[in-house]
């Protein structure tokens, strides 16, 4: 019996720490969101780590700056913190363009903000794409961003057209 327990138990138990070392330290839990400050339709983006694996997240159907700017989220995936360098990949067209027309983009870029120290409070990712294809992405800790009291949260998810410029 004993060997029973053991044949079942320690392989489980390496299994589980093997996971648990599997995962990077430093990551975050997060949603995403997207503000796009260009009149490009960006039909999808999504998030890659810096060697280009797939987090699981990024958005759809991200409106012209000129018709609201902002997708909605797609919640959640552990993704690189913040220091850390993730790839952002993104396809711009027409909104009638079929998807063999559009055109994709990729930018590693630096992850900068702040995620919440509170465990009950999530974090959410934002993905700002500027003119020139130019992007950056800002962790930003609480709630919702639709009603956050953030000013590191853009005005665009509160219903406000506001350019933002890229490092402000």
């Amino acid at each position: 019996m004993r060997r029973v327990i053991c044949g079942f138990f320690v392989p489980l138990l390496i299994m589980l720490t093997g996971c648990a070392v599997g995962q990077s330290s430093g990551y975050v839990d997060a949603s995403v969101w997207g503000a796009n400050y260009t009149e490009d339709y960006i039909h999808e983006f999504w998030i890659q780590t810096a060697s280009g694996k797939d987090t699981g997240v990024g958005g759809v159907q991200l409106a012209e700056f000129s018709r609201g700017g902002k997708s909605g989220s797609i919640c959640c995936s552990l993704m690189p913190g913040v220091g850390q360098s993730i790839k952002v990949v993104w396809s711009v067209g027409g909104r009638q363009e079929t998807r063999a027309e559009w055109k994709t983009y990729s930018r590693d870029i630096v992850v900068k903000g702040e995620v919440s120290k509170d465990s009950s409070r999530h974090s959410y990712l934002i993905v700002r794409f500027f003119p020139k294809h130019e992007i950056e992405a800002e962790f930003v800790p609480g709630d919702d961003p639709r009603g956050a009291r953030n000013p590191r949260v853009d005005r665009l998810f509160l219903g406000q057209r506001v350019m933002r410029h890229i490092g402000e």
